[in-house]
């Protein structure tokens, strides 16, 4: 007798503003979002960050259920100003800022990216041996290899387990650190798209890196490279302008009929989960911002 295989977890991928806002509302509607996702055991996919609406989100769902709850993808250039001011000394954050920002550059490039790495004398980690293509063989220690290849979608995350556990994962959850922008927001995407029944994105307060995160996702279901749902949580009319843009770009002509479905906009975030455990509704019910 077969036995079927369980459906894997449902999981929901939340991008958000790694500052608070002014209106305490935003940091509420972060902390009710993760006391839902809890409730429904539904797995929290993130951008990584420690600060503002992100961090909020992410240690309320760690704290309601561990670290397997949460996983924050975030890009390599980022992880210096994401680590929790105690976790490196002040030389450590900068060579990290710095080595990210390299690894970007030259993937753009299309250049492939080493670091041969060492323990310095007082256990500061020293870079060497940096190249465009090929790696110089310096002593060391440790080696880890960044492969990012500029902005390609197919970009795969790098794992580095040391870089991750100073994360702090019994507080923020686990962390996976992508070699670029476009390789983290194709691997959130990769994370939904594979997930259970009723996953999808939501998209809390933010600024222009939410914005864009948001792009991406719908954008590449247009281009039929998924099929989740891109919800935006509206808490005090936050999105109401972008319900407004999308009306205003159809009717004008520069969004065809049927991309007025790619963004859905609910009051709330109770309602935005609901959207996504419940399917495809009507056109008329998708967008409801208080234009």
């Amino acid at each position: 007798m077969s036995t079927l295989s369980p459906p894997p977890p449902t999981k929901i991928c939340v991008f958000a503003s790694t500052l608070p806002g002014t209106s305490p509302a935003h940091l509420t509607s972060a902390r009710t979002l993760a006391h839902v996702l809890h409730a429904r055991n539904i797995q929290l996919v993130y951008g990584g960050g420690t600060t503002g609406l992100m961090g909020e989100l992410a240690k309320e769902r760690v704290r309601l259920g561990g670290a397997a709850s949460v996983l924050g993808v975030i890009p390599r250039a980022l992880v210096a100003s994401e680590r929790p001011g105690d976790c490196l000394s002040a030389t450590t954050r900068r060579e990290e800022g710095r080595q990210g920002w390299v690894e970007w550059v030259f993937g753009m490039l299309g250049l492939e990216v080493k670091w041969k790495e060492k323990e310095g004398a007082e256990g500061e980690r020293a870079a060497g041996g940096l190249t465009g293509t090929t790696t110089t063989t310096a002593t060391a220690t440790t080696t880890m290899t960044m492969t990012g290849k500029g902005d390609s979608p197919h970009d795969t995350p790098v794992p580095n387990h040391q870089a991750a556990s100073l994360l702090s994962e019994s507080v923020y959850g686990q962390t996976s650190i992508a070699p670029s922008l476009s390789a983290r927001k194709a691997h959130m995407i990769q994370l939904i798209a594979s997930a259970g029944p009723g996953s999808g994105f939501i998209a809390l307060s933010g600024g222009f890196g939410t914005l864009d995160e948001v792009m991406e996702v719908v954008t590449m279901r247009q281009m039929g490279a998924h099929g989740r749902e891109m919800v935006l949580c509206n808490v005090e009319g936050f999105w109401d302008g972008m319900v407004g843009w999308v009306e205003g770009a159809v009717e004008r002509g520069f969004v065809r009929e049927e991309g007025r479905g790619l963004v859905v906009c609910r009051e709330g975030v109770e309602a935005s989960v609901d959207w996504l455990a419940g399917g495809e509704r009507g056109e008329s019910e998708r967008c409801e911002g208080r234009r």
